[in-house]
């Protein structure tokens, strides 16, 4: 093959054996002599008399900047006019150049993905030589992804080949077939045949860091000709861990606030992602580092049921869990502080009751004794009838453990003083009293104070309350209140409501309930009040973000209701005195008497004028077994209930009291035949027309009257009206 062409000569040995002796002299004369003409025509001054002029040598000298450039680029690979319009190659991806222009070919939409499935087995062996023909055959024909060394040696290569051709014929033939084969070989295992072999994808430094550079360059007032590599650094996976953005700072670069600002600005801007910034400005290194900031943690989510479990300390108290600090932990009511006290608020229904069987189970656990003022008679019949757990139902027996509860703890008091006696201070026993439905007890409280025994002025309920919740504390005698809202008036003031240190509130609360309980400055934080019981938990800490408000957490309180029947049966058995209905042994008639003077309580304890025969004595279940969980809020009981459970107490003791109104409730029932709004404009002019208004009771929020009084002044100002 191509053996014809070897005797022939080579048509460049003329120029060697000297066939062109006309355009050549010894020792390369002929070409020193056009270099030097060359010189002389390029380094004419264009002066008068010279030999040509400035234009013409400017011509000349363009014409060969442009030659040697093109020469340059013809030699190196690049691409002889202009730039390459991608970064792109056959062994990786790349990213369009800032000189390149799309076409509108390259702004068609892309051939849709087939669904079809792939062929399989022998067809797909078969056709995978095709395949990867059709890539080769692609990769060659995009010449502008040609890397440079490989279009440099296509261009070069003619001559080469045709002198192997020429002088080794045989061995070129193979060594082309040899290269073809490598070539069919390569792109049989890349990836479009058999894929052992990915092209490498463009990084960041490649996608983002040309716009990058053209900003920061613009920045640092840097030269057009400055390398970016020179200067700054872009890590090739921004998303990795430990990513960061280098810049080397000028020396002579001042970087004022606002032009570190503005870097700042350009990173924000550029780089997708949030960014921390490090200046170092001292040194010789001067250098500013952008690195990823840490993703935000996951926010924690607490779980919907949370069971109760024993501290083991008798001053702390288990509650649920909380969310503190982007992390769930136990929330703990601890009640040895100087506010020992706490309370549950929320809407009936919302979880209160549940809540409140805590305290319960946790003092019972610890040796304490618990009575409960419900005057809904049945929120809490979980815990009815177990040793150490008195339940007080009417209103005079409610009232009654009150005063009972209140000189219990100035017995207390005086039982652990220096000089007492000490066989009363070995009779001391913790004690807490559960109130539910805090407000439902004032009410009632009220109306049967004024309507019941036909009192006049305020009662003393209130101030026994507040003396209890500032003295409590030392004498371990502690409160615990269920409550719709935390308002001053269900304490008696500011200074006793401080004294409950914790408050929760379960379920739904408008934004005054939420301000009244934490603070009108405090923000509302938002939780899923459909979960049974989630609510929000405040202390005595402050915020830490130094907001100057309490540090209110998302709470889930634990779920204790279907087990309070077990763990009470397992409590060790409370002193007789206290399942008998008794007073507290400690209570001295000493100190009773004292305590008489001091809050007039001693008409309102058992036996009493106005208390019952005595405290509601515990009546022992037959069978204590785990009862299923009730609802936090069901209808009163009869009655009937109320004797069975207790059955000491009379009916004589719950004899009934007449209902009582608002004056909004009145109107909207018909007894004031009137619109609310006329009603109160008639209110007040009854004052001038000297018709006295009903004074009413009070819950601390709202004034109640009865229905007799209400019907009795409407009779008297329409007599006026007559007149």
């Amino acid at each position: 093959m191509l053996t014809g062409l070897v005797g022939l000569a080579a048509p460049w040995d003329a120029w060697n054996d000297g066939g062109l002796s006309g355009l050549a002299l010894p020792g390369g004369g002929g070409l020193v002599i056009v270099l030097v003409v060359l010189a002389y025509v390029m380094n004419d001054s264009g002066k008068k008399g010279g030999r040509g002029s400035a234009e013409t040598n400017e011509r000349i000298n363009s014409a060969i900047e442009t030659l040697g450039r093109g020469i340059g680029r013809f030699l190196v690979g690049r691409d002889l006019v202009g730039e390459g319009r991608t970064t792109a190659t056959w062994w990786r991806t790349g990213v369009p150049v800032e000189t390149s222009h799309l076409s509108v070919a390259d702004l068609a939409p892309q051939r849709p993905v087939t669904l079809a499935k792939r062929p399989g087995g022998v067809r797909g062996a078969v056709l995978m030589p095709l395949r990867a023909l059709g890539g080769m055959g692609r990769a060659l024909g995009q010449w502008s992804r040609w890397p440079h060394a490989a279009r440099a040696a296509v261009r070069l290569a003619p001559l080469p080949v045709a002198w192997g051709l020429w002088r080794y014929p045989e061995a070129t033939q193979q060594a082309l077939i040899g290269g073809a084969v490598v070539l069919f070989l390569v792109a049989l295992t890349g990836p479009a045949a058999l894929g052992w072999w990915q092209v490498r994808t463009p990084g960041d430094d490649e996608l983002l860091g040309p716009s990058l550079w053209a900003a920061v360059r613009q920045v640092l007032r840097l030269e057009d000709s400055e390398r970016r590599v020179r200067w700054l650094q872009v890590d090739r996976d921004l998303t990795a861990e430990g990513a960061a953005i280098v810049l080397r700072l000028p020396t002579t670069w001042m970087g004022g606030k606002e032009a570190r600002n503005v870097l700042d600005d350009v990173v924000a801007t550029r780089i997708p992602g949030d960014w921390e910034t490090h200046w170092e400005r001292k040194g010789a290194a001067q250098h500013v580092r952008w690195t990823r900031k840490a993703p935000p943690a996951p926010a924690p989510v607490l779980p919907d049921y949370v069971p109760w479990q024993a501290t083991g300390n008798p001053y702390e108290v288990f509650l649920g869990q909380m969310i503190e600090a982007d992390e769930i932990v136990d929330a703990v009511v601890r009640t040895q502080t100087a506010t020992p006290h706490w309370g549950v608020a929320g809407d009936t229904g919302a979880g209160k009751s549940t809540v409140l069987y805590i305290p319960v189970v946790h003092t019972r656990q610890h040796g304490g004794l618990v009575d409960i003022l419900d005057t809904k008679q049945n929120s809490m019949k979980e815990a009815e009838g177990h040793s150490g757990v008195r339940i007080h139902k009417t209103v005079r027996a409610c009232i009654s453990a009150f005063a009972e509860f209140m000189v219990s703890m100035m017995a207390a008091e005086s039982a652990m003083g220096k000089d007492a006696d000490p066989e009363l201070r070995n009779l001391l026993v913790e004690r807490t009293l559960v109130v539910d439905e805090l407000p439902t007890l004032i009410k009632v409280a009220y109306t049967w104070w004024k309507y019941g025994l036909g009192g006049k002025g305020v009662p003393p309920f209130l101030d026994w309350f507040a003396i209890i919740l500032l003295q409590g504390r030392s004498s371990n005698h502690r409160i615990v209140i269920g409550t719709q809202q935390f308002a001053n008036a269900y304490f008696g003031g500011t200074m006793e409501r401080a004294q409950i240190g914790t408050k929760i509130i379960v379920g739904m609360q408008d934004r005054v309930s939420w301000g009244v309980a934490f603070g009108q400055s405090t923000p509302v934080i938002q939780y899923d009040s459909t979960i049974p019981g989630r609510g929000a938990f405040a202390d005595k800490r402050q915020d830490p973000d130094g907001g100057g408000y309490l540090y209110v957490r998302e709470i889930q309180p634990a779920y204790i209701t279907p087990h309070v029947g077990e763990l009470l049966s397992q409590c060790p058995p409370a002193p007789s005195w206290h399942g008998a209905g008794e007073l507290a042994p400690w209570i001295t008639p000493e100190q009773l008497a004292e305590a008489d003077l001091t809050a007039a309580v001693g008409e309102f304890l058992p036996g009493g004028q106005f208390g019952p025969p005595s405290l509601v004595p515990v009546t022992q279940r037959s069978a204590v077994g785990v009862s299923g969980g009730s609802p936090s809020s069901e209808p009163v009981t009869g009655p009937d209930v109320i004797a069975g459970v207790t059955p000491d107490v009379t009916q004589e003791e719950s004899e009934p009291l007449p209902e009582v109104h608002s004056l909004a409730q009145a109107c909207a029932a018909g007894i004031v035949p009137w619109q609310h709004g006329t009603a109160r404009r008639y209110k007040k002019l009854s004052e001038e027309r000297k018709v006295p208004f009903p004074e009413g009771i009070t819950d601390g929020r709202t004034t109640y009257y009865s229905e007799a009084e209400l019907r009795d002044w409407v009779e008297r100002y329409k007599a006026t009206q007559r007149a």
